[in-house]
C-alpha cells in the first residue's frame, strides 16, 4: 500500500471514503464472511491512496499473511496506522465483519506517528 497519487486540489476541503471487501483474515475459521468489508476514510492532504494498491494491501491480508495478524482487531488497528503514516493525516478505519454467528464493528481513529 505504499502507492499514493498527488491530491489535485489540496486547498479544497476534501472527504474520502474508500469502502472494500475484507473477508477470509483468518486461515483457520475462514472468518470473517465474504460480505464484509472496510472503510478507510480521511480528509484529504497533499496525496490520496492509491486505490489499486490499496486493494492490494487489503487482500493480503487473508489467509497466512505477512503481518501474522489473525485479530479482527488489530487488522483494522494496523491498517490505520498504516494509512496515517502514508497519508501524514488522521485516519478514520471502520470495518463491519459478518461472522458466521453475528458480527462484529471496529472503528479505529490513527494519527500519524514519527
Amino acid at each position: 500500500m505504499r502507492e499514493t497519487i498527488p491530491n489535485m486540489h489540496p486547498k479544497l476541503t476534501t472527504r474520502v471514503s474508500l469502502t472494500y471487501p475484507f473477508a477470509r483474515l483468518c486461515p483457520r475459521s475462514d472468518e470473517p464472511q465474504p460480505s464484509s468489508e472496510i472503510s478507510i476514510i480521511s480528509e484529504a492532504g497533499d496525496c490520496l491512496l492509491e486505490t489499486k494498491s490499496l486493494r492490494c494491501h487489503l487482500n493480503s491480508f487473508a489467509g497466512d499473511n505477512p503481518y501474522g495478524v489473525r485479530d479482527l482487531e488489530a487488522a483494522v488497528q494496523i491498517i490505520a496506522q498504516e494509512c496515517a503514516n502514508i497519508l501524514a493525516v488522521p485516519i478514520i478505519v471502520q470495518a463491519h465483519y459478518d461472522l458466521s454467528v453475528g458480527s462484529l464493528n471496529v472503528e479505529v481513529t490513527a494519527t500519524p506517528s514519527g
